[in-house]
């Protein structure tokens, strides 16, 4: 059973499990019409809930967001995960409402550049795109012009809440490793990748959960046939060696071990890349 903590408005509540003793954020239509704390919530006539992790911190920084923001970052994430294709981390809807929020209201003279802002269009495609089409959200719904380089944070928000981990520092650390890999086989081969085909968005997958997996040191038993191995390694000796490369630039700034497995995975995606790519000229 659910129990009303408070409306945030006709709309939006926030709300208590009785049983588990969670605090989640309820959107549906007349929600929150004249309930008083303590009253009962059906979930059934909620259109969208989220469960964020950090219960104790909700009502903290729900205080310090519009309703206007909330309503409109809901609309995002929904947006999202229908152009993701894939069911997103509880967590982005306060952490991507804060971040709108507070970009809204920010001081024009406090704004930085994103670091990253030229690299995620090419590391990170699609989510670049939602990043954009949450800037026209924002404006149609809020009448708020936000600046082009939100999109990029916006987007980075919508890669975290695909990963297990919560840390906005992980996103940003496996963004510039995988832009460190990219830079090795554009630099190796000659050639600038296009970051719009299937075969880069599966390769950067690739990489992000490759990433995920040596930094919780989950080590996947070898499952992959030695002669196979020998064979990719002899047939696209150019791919290996721009393999190994990136397996001793990791080795070497993480300490993390890569297994003859990965390295091959690693060939494999890398020959595909190159050979749709033409070199510069």
């Amino acid at each position: 059973m659910l129990t009303l903590i408070k409306s945030l408005n006709n709309n939006i509540i926030l709300a208590k499990s009785e049983e588990t003793n969670e605090e989640l954020i309820l959107f549906g239509n007349g929600l929150g019409f004249k309930k008083k704390k303590g009253d009962p919530i059906d979930p059934s006539k909620a259109q969208k809930v989220f469960h964020p992790k950090e219960s104790m911190e909700t009502s903290k920084l729900l205080e310090n967001i519009s309703t206007e923001v909330l309503t409109v970052t809901e609309k995002i994430v929904s947006l999202g995960e229908q152009k993701i294709k894939s069911k997103l981390n509880h967590s982005i809807l306060l952490a991507l409402a804060d971040h709108i929020q507070f970009a809204i209201d920010r001081d024009d003279d406090l704004i930085k550049d994103n670091p990253l802002q030229w690299e995620v269009p090419y590391l990170y495609y699609a989510e670049h795109k939602i990043g954009k089409m949450a800037l026209e959200i924002i404006k149609e719904d809020l009448g708020i012009t936000l600046p082009e380089m939100e999109a990029s944070f916006i987007a980075l928000h919508f890669v975290n809440a695909q990963t297990d981990s919560n840390s906005m520092e992980d996103t940003i650390l496996i963004t510039r490793l995988i832009k460190n890999i990219i830079n090795i086989i554009q630099h190796l081969f000659d050639r600038e990748l296009d970051k719009t085909t299937i075969n880069y968005s599966r390769f950067i997958t690739h990489l992000r959960y490759f990433i995920a997996r040596q930094k919780i040191k989950k080590r996947t038993d070898s499952q992959m046939d030695e002669q196979f191995k020998e064979i990719i390694q002899k047939q696209y000796m150019k791919s290996y060696a721009c393999a190994l490369i990136i397996k001793e630039m990791i080795k070497k700034e993480f300490q993390w071990q890569i297994t003859e497995d990965e390295v091959t995975y690693l060939i494999i995606h890398i020959e595909k890349l190159t050979k749709e790519n033409k070199k510069r000229l």
